[in-house]
């Protein structure tokens, strides 16, 4: 199973540059999608998350164009071929 993760700008210093992260493995969710993504850039972690395992509350997600609030969380499930989307929140006036 493949999923695609779109990196912003911002963090594609965690990525090597990379815009767009393909992870394979049988990840069901989106908790476990990030997992993997962590797991192959272990400093992207300490961006997306707090230190009780939760999305810090910049940090959008959405999967197929669908935000993850408004669906289950990090337990929304991942099909073969789902795109992550990761939009930090912009501020600024």
């Amino acid at each position: 199973m493949t999923t695609k993760i779109k990196i912003p700008t911002p963090l594609r210093r965690h990525t090597n540059g990379l815009s767009t992260v393909e992870v394979n493995g049988g990840a069901a969710n989106v908790r476990g999608t990030l997992d993997t993504l962590t797991a192959q850039y272990p400093t992207i972690g300490e961006r997306l998350f707090d230190g009780q395992g939760q999305v810090k509350s910049h940090i959008n997600i959405f999967l197929n164009n669908e935000d993850i609030r408004f669906l289950n969380g990090l337990e929304t499930n991942v099909k073969d071929g789902d795109t992550v989307v990761l939009l930090p929140a912009l501020a600024g006036g």
